[in-house]
Parts: structure tokens; sequence; C-alpha cells
């Protein structure tokens, strides 16, 4: 049987590839099917092979999966997950599953950063709003007037950072 390219093994041949090639062609085989061949005669060929228990087999195990599919498929798959930021593994386990796919990795940057500066915005407030509660208690009016404009708009400000925060979680 001829090597093809669908004869992957991590394996080292250290200068035997050639050897080893040539045998599996002679038992008109694959290299895959030669190797497993070989180790189960270097282990003492068992009379059964150990059986998997259900609950060994349910359990979630991360393996190397192969996929054959045209260039350009594969660079949009390697695209798509890189713009959302995710392994490809990841992302084709999401499309299998059809887990919903997160938003790109910019917008969550750029929802992190508005996020971050709402949260500075809200932190500045409280310290204005601890320096107008001192100066109420001083009783200095004249003072208190250049926080004013800042107290009116406290409500909004506050409402804007929620939607934002609630639409960051809502999307993650």
């Amino acid at each position: 049987m001829a090597t093809t390219s669908r004869d992957r093994i991590g394996i080292d041949l250290r200068g035997i590839g050639d050897a080893v090639r040539a045998a599996a062609r002679a038992r008109q085989t694959t290299i895959a099917a030669f190797a497993r061949e070989a180790l189960v005669e270097a282990i003492g060929r068992p009379s059964t092979l150990p059986e998997v228990s259900a609950t060994e087999s349910s359990r979630a195990e991360i393996v190397k999966l192969t996929l054959r599919m045209r260039q350009r498929d594969a660079e949009a798959l390697n695209s798509n997950a890189t713009h959302l930021g995710l392994s490809y593994g990841e992302y084709v386990a999401r499309l299998v599953k059809q887990i919903p796919l997160p938003m790109p990795a910019a917008e969550r940057a750029a929802d992190r950063a508005a996020l971050m500066i709402s949260n500075d915005n809200l932190a500045a407030l409280s310290v204005d709003l601890a320096a107008l509660m001192r100066l109420l208690r001083m009783a200095k009016s004249a003072q208190v007037e250049r926080y004013r404009r800042r107290i009116e708009t406290v409500d909004l400000d506050i409402r804007r950072h929620l939607d934002r925060v609630s639409a960051l979680i809502a999307a993650a």
C-alpha cells in the first residue's frame, strides 16, 4: 500500500523511516497500523485488550484531531478562530456543540477598556462626592458650587456605567 500524507505518527524514526515504510508496504498496511502492531507485539500481545469502563470513557479528554480541508477553508477556520481569540480546536468544538461563539477579541478588548474608563469615572465621582460631603459639613457654600454640576449628573453617569456592565456581562 502506498504511503499517503494521512499516515501521521508521533514517533521519531531516527533514520529507519525508509525501512518502516517498506515493511508497512510489504504487509499492505499503513504506517500507523504497522506501528500499532509492533507495539502490541512489544507488550506481549495480550489475549484480550483491556476494556475501558463506562466512567473512564465518559471523562472529557483532550485529543488531537487532524482535519483534511481545502486550504482556503483551513485559512478561514484559523482566521475566524484567531479573530475570536480562540484556538481552532476550541472554535471547532463550539461549532460542533452549537455553543454560541464569543464576540471578536478586539470588541471584547474595547468593551473591557470602556468598562475600565467607566470604573475610573465612578471612582472619581466617589472622590467628588466625599469632598462635597466634607464641604457641606463645613458649610462653605462658595466652594460647593463647583461640585454642583457633577452631582446633578451622578444618576446619569451611574446608569451609563451599569448599562455598559450589563451589556458586557450579557455578551460573555
